[in-house]
């Protein structure tokens, strides 16, 4: 734009603005003097822009002035104002360079998409014409919000919509993480199912940290913290998968790619999180001893989880993040005074997601026989099932090397590896794996709400299995003693 830039007509026909410091002769010549116009400068510094409307020229001109064009020494002066681009596109030097508590160039120009013929444009040619270089670092521009049918809203054609309505209906939150949501470097098409499609993400966003936090309320981290390389293998992997995430939303907000800060979320939130890693928490927290290192090593990811999350949305979720920060056991009173949260790496780390990975694509396929057998009305929930995974070698291995509960990550009653080979017909067929899913055998156990064969075997805790009697018995001997009474 600026290459194909011919002339710039400085001059507009309006009654009032900043004026053109430019008098005329008698003669019709134009006055050009640089100590005349430093003398106006002077005079508008003093009493504003106004004083050139309100004084005839020979009052704005040096006191004494003459000049050979008007013998009579009568003078007129110029009655158009400068271009309003001109006005702003200057503002470098009667903002920026005259304010020593202020950088220059401006580390960013910020503005809507049709600023690059209007003020990022006139901008860079006055800066470049006065000092040489760009006024500005970077740029970033926006769009436009449209209705849901693509046009420029009107109050003509009634199809504006108001944000403080959105407020006063939704919160301003909502309003916050729709922009999140949006290519905002582009027109943007915007209605009410908008907002209240992205108000399910938010709610999506808020259950989940409540998950989080009633389930780290007797957790305190400078105590009941275990260490990366004391934790438990799912531990470590979700510790690394919140690492990676943190890099990408920390990376997109320095890039201004706020979309897919709001992709990223809610695939961290619905993946990694909902449908794996709280669930399979589900199955330690509740169950495990309170003090366990089990239990203790989960609920460090969770806290992690809460803290990092809650600092990454603080920009965008300022009120409901601020409201979350109080339950955290955090230094800085507000969330808003913290730093954001530092990305680490530990030894490793790519080969546990590699091994990961692996797992997740069988866990997929163990989905699929899953609901197969949900179908065909064999089992209900996942933890009525009982899985024979008939598995190569190679695939035996990559569990094996997952140095984890398999079974619990699965979320099912029972598990059984198998060589592949021995996999019968009716097995699901996948490849590397053939998956069996039968009605696991035995009895419901109260605690932990899995079937097991093991249903009494405590005597005294004669409802409860084998594994939550020995918790119950070692940990709440109380409980023991009244069970028996």
């Amino acid at each position: 734009m600026i290459r194909d830039r011919g002339d710039w007509v400085i001059s507009r026909q309006r009654v009032w603005g900043v004026p053109l410091p430019i008098f005329y002769a008698e003669d019709g010549e134009a006055i050009l003097d640089k100590d005349v116009i430093a003398h106006v400068a002077d005079l508008v510094e003093k009493h504003g822009s106004n004083i050139w409307f309100e004084k005839d020229a020979k009052d704005l001109l040096p006191e004494g002035y003459t000049n050979e064009h008007s013998p009579n020494g009568i003078f007129t002066k110029e009655m158009d104002i400068m271009d309003v681009w001109f006005d702003s596109g200057s503002s470098h030097q009667g903002v920026l360079a005259q304010r020593d508590y202020l950088t220059h160039p401006a580390d960013m120009y910020l503005e809507g998409s049709d600023q690059y013929r209007g003020w990022f444009n006139s901008s860079l040619i006055t800066s470049v014409a006065v000092t040489n270089h760009a006024p500005y670092k970077q740029v970033l521009s926006q769009g436009f919000t449209l209705d849901g049918q693509g046009r420029k809203m009107s109050k003509s054609l009634g199809n504006t919509i108001v944000p403080s309505e959105i407020i006063d209906k939704m919160g301003a939150e909502i309003i916050r993480l729709w922009i999140l949501s949006v290519d905002t470097s582009a027109d943007v098409r915007v209605s009410m199912d908008s907002f209240t499609q992205i108000s399910e993400s938010y709610r999506k966003f808020r259950n989940t940290m409540r998950f989080m936090l009633g389930n780290t309320t007797d957790f305190n981290p400078e105590t009941d913290r275990v260490a990366y390389e004391d934790m438990e293998a799912v531990d470590k992997y979700m510790t690394i998968k919140l690492n990676q995430f943190t890099k990408e939303i920390l990376d997109a907000y320095a890039n201004y790619e706020f979309m897919s800060i709001y992709k990223r979320l809610m695939n961290f939130l619905n993946v990694d999180l909902s449908a794996f890693y709280l669930d399979v928490a589900k199955d330690v927290v509740y169950i495990e001893a309170e003090n366990s290192k089990k239990r203790r090593s989960m609920q460090t990811v969770l806290y992690d989880v809460l803290v990092n999350l809650d600092k990454l949305m603080t920009p965008v979720l300022p009120h409901t993040t601020e409201e979350i920060w109080p339950f955290l056991k955090e230094a800085e009173e507000f969330v808003q005074l913290s730093e954001m949260p530092e990305v680490k790496h530990y030894d490793g780390e790519a080969q546990i997601l590699a091994n990961w990975t692996k797992f997740f694509e069988l866990r997929s396929n163990a989905m699929k026989a899953l609901e197969e057998a949900r179908d065909a009305k064999l089992i209900g929930k996942s933890f009525e099932a009982s899985l024979n995974l008939y598995v190569s070698d190679e695939v035996k291995a990559e569990l094996e090397a997952l140095d984890t509960d398999v079974r619990q990550a699965l979320i099912v009653s029972s598990l059984n590896v198998l060589p592949l080979d021995q996999a019968p017909a009716e097995a699901s067929d996948f490849e590397d794996v053939k998956i069996l899913v039968e009605h696991a055998e035995g009895e419901v156990c109260p605690r932990c709400r899995m079937i097991k064969t093991d249903v009494g075997s405590d005597a005294d805790l004669a409802t409860l299995c084998a594994h939550c009697a020995h918790i119950v018995r070692e940990n709440y001997p109380e409980a023991v003693a009244e069970g028996l009474e």
